[in-house]
């Protein structure tokens, strides 16, 4: 009898398990946003927020120690992937007194934990974008549970390649681990929230890779534009849009073999000819490759000696790239 009791408690315990590990992730984009918007109100209120502006001016090449995950080696299905991925990845956005109507709000872009203890990784003009009509904001980042979390600190960040670390105060973070070496046909995936639909998965290939300079842009005197180092970029298949920005791009194992960076609208008219109807378009996709990321973790990294080139005139049709 006893031996009876204990298989069916088994049994239920088993088919517990196997329901919890089914159950879907279901996103309620308002909630969620919700969430986030009392979460930074709170810290705004007790003071923990650090404004824009400072975290701007810490936007420069420099790098620091970081602990890395070691390699995941075990292909998932992506359902599983999914989920884990939802562990690593994050909101990460401008929380902003609105200049219309005066209310606070949330635009997310997207970053991931590179180390427990608090570091994650996005793009760095997900900081250092200035918008002048926004007099008070700040950046935050909330997990998927809606946990909301201060951005402290910019601890390394490298312009050329648009990548940088961020310092949160939460511990027992799940990295992502970094993969190198990623070739054209490659199955990658990726997890963002583009245009705030949260924690949207898509999937596609590594279509190349792709060895370029990037724009660097000054808002203030946007003729005196500047062009970086070449920085290796994978250009993939998976579709992201705006709000995207600094998302994983990962292996079938759920390591990060690149990170969301930009976008061109290949076959779009040109800017002011509404008479010419548009070409066929393609999204030409630009991930920041991991190589360029992992530079960030030399404690010792200086910028470059080179002086930057001048940007030259791009050929006449050619789309322009442009962050997301």
């Amino acid at each position: 009898m006893r031996a009876r009791v204990s298989f069916v408690l088994n049994l239920l315990v088993f088919f517990g398990c196997a329901l919890a590990q089914s159950s879907p992730s279901i996103v309620d984009d308002d909630a969620y946003e919700v969430k986030i918007t009392a979460g930074a109100s709170k810290l705004l209120r007790s003071g923990k927020l650090v404004p824009r502006e400072t975290l701007r001016t810490e936007v420069k090449t420099k790098g620091c120690t970081a602990k890395l995950a070691p390699l995941a080696q075990h292909k998932l299905a992506p359902p599983d992937l999914y989920e884990r991925l939802r562990q690593s990845t994050f909101a990460v956005g401008l929380y902003y007194k609105c200049p219309d109507c005066g209310g606070w709000h949330f635009n997310s872009s997207t970053g991931f934990v590179v180390d427990q203890a608090g570091i994650l990784c996005t793009c760095c003009h997900v900081i250092a974008e200035e918008d002048e009509t926004i007099k008070e904001s700040y950046v935050v980042a909330a997990d998927a549970e809606g946990h909301v979390f201060s951005v402290r600190a910019v601890l390394a960040a490298d312009t050329d390649s648009d990548t940088c670390f961020l310092r949160i105060d939460a511990h027992g973070l799940k990295p992502l681990p970094f993969r190198f070496g990623a070739r054209t046909g490659e199955r990658v995936y990726c997890l963002s929230h583009p245009g705030g639909y949260y924690f949207m998965f898509t999937e596609g290939m590594i279509a190349r890779l792709n060895r370029r300079p990037n724009d660097v842009s000054d808002n203030h005197n946007p003729s005196s534009a500047q062009r970086t180092r070449p920085v290796l970029f994978l250009n993939v298949t998976a579709e992201f849009a705006p709000g995207s920005s600094g998302a994983p791009i990962v292996d079938e194992a759920g390591n990060v073999v690149g990170q969301v960076a930009s976008i061109v609208d290949a076959g779009d008219p040109e800017r002011g000819d509404e008479q010419t109807a548009a070409s066929p378009s393609v999204a030409i996709r630009f991930c920041t490759a991991s190589e360029e990321i992992q530079k960030l973790t030399d404690p010792h990294l200086s910028k470059a000696t080179e002086p930057l080139a001048p940007r030259q005139n791009e050929p006449e049709g050619k789309p322009k790239i442009r962050n997301l």
